[in-house]
């Protein structure tokens, strides 16, 4: 039988919730033309939202390409222009004759190596390689424009993780030649998204640097009980399991309704059940997930300093002014400069966050706030 729930990957069709209002909103941006900086935390569904949005734009109008790119293995400038160039022209033709023709015609600056190699299937693949110092940056930049104007297509460039280019040596400049090329391009839009929220701000949200008002920024939402609830049943329904309302909006408020977890939630309640799901198997179920996922949180947790471990545990009871005496003493959380940066640096490694609106922090994963909680507050 084949498993309904599926984490760790890309949830597509009948493993994609729908979000409906977010998908309309992203392709009514995209196809107007409009850059979209789109923002959440880690494993709220980002990357999965993107792909069905733009899979239907291509569906729609056939003059739509998409090229995708995932920036978490990139980490020189010449790699991302390698990168960039090889998708944004794999997007534009599946003939490699044509892929080939293209480097010959739009990239004539530069004297490419052409790598064709066969996997196990026996489809060719194709990449690019050059010397940096021997490109113009620009001509790679435009290759979008350049393709889609003589062509007379669509390009949809979405870039994945794009904080990590951040981390990029001498990122400065190099942002400031992406803003320059990509600004004025008219048949090519961009949807740059990335998980690390405080990065992701300061890009694109700081009137200082050069991707302030590149387009629109869209924060992404969870998908809320209601959507889940119907979704999670019928994945039992069809499968021969039975799964009440109640206990799958317990799934669903225990992780706070984070698209990763309630997946891999469902997955350890539905691989537990032989007929209806029960309290036991959600609470043997909710203990698999987090046996699971603890080696994960002990990496995350193995550098931390002793006043970083004492402020994660002040969050966890709720506490809010954490400069305040009472709290600095009965925690032991050091001095005020102290204080300020590790509050700084545990927002942005995405341990907690102020929610909005009220005088709170909140831990930004609910499951390893159940994991801390069980090991260092009892």
């Amino acid at each position: 039988m084949e498993v309904p729930f599926k984490f760790g990957k890309l949830a597509e069709n009948d493993n994609f919730v729908d979000r409906v209002e977010d998908r309309r909103k992203l392709k009514q941006l995209l196809s107007s033309g409009i850059n979209v900086m789109l923002v959440s935390p880690r494993r709220w569904g980002k990357s999965s939202l993107v792909l069905m949005a733009t899979r239907e734009l291509m569906t729609e109008d056939k003059r739509v390409r998409v090229c995708y790119i995932d920036a978490m293995g990139i980490h020189t400038e010449a790699e991302f222009y390698r990168v960039f160039a090889r998708e944004v022209i794999s997007c534009t033709s599946s003939v490699l004759e044509k892929r080939l023709d293209y480097v010959r015609r739009f990239l004539r600056n530069i004297k490419p190596g052409i790598t064709l190699s066969s996997n196990s299937s026996e489809a060719m693949t194709f990449d690019l390689k050059f010397d940096i110092d021997d490109v113009d940056e620009y001509e790679i930049l435009n290759l979008p424009q350049k393709i889609a104007s003589e062509k007379g297509l669509k390009i949809i460039v979405c870039i994945d993780e794009f904080q990590q280019l951040a981390q990029i040596p001498q990122y400065k400049s190099f942002e400031g030649k992406m803003r320059s090329a990509w600004q004025s391009q008219q048949n090519v839009s961009y949807c740059l998204y990335g998980s690390k929220r405080h990065m992701m701000l300061d890009i694109f949200n700081n009137s200082t640097n050069p991707f302030y008002r590149f387009g629109q920024i869209f924060f992404l939402k969870k998908i809320p009980v209601n959507e889940w609830m119907p979704f999670i049943m019928n994945k039992f329904k069809i499968t021969g399991k039975k799964i009440s309302k109640e206990n799958s909006s317990k799934i669903c408020e225990t992780v706070r309704c984070l698209s990763w977890y309630v997946q891999q939630y469902c997955y350890f309640v539905w691989s537990n059940t032989s007929r209806e799901v029960t309290s036991d198997i959600l609470d043997l179920a909710l203990s698999q997930m987090i046996e699971m996922n603890t080696p994960m949180y002990e990496n995350d947790t193995e550098n931390l300093t002793s006043a970083q471990f004492a402020m994660l545990k002040a969050v966890a009871n709720g506490e809010y002014k954490l400069n305040s005496a009472s709290v600095v003493k009965k925690y032991d959380l050091g001095n005020a400069q102290t204080i300020t940066r590790n509050k700084k640096i545990l927002q942005e490694m995405d341990f907690f966050e102020k929610v909005e609106g009220v005088e709170k922090y909140e831990f930004c994963d609910p499951v390893f706030e159940i994991w801390f909680r069980e090991k260092y507050m009892k």
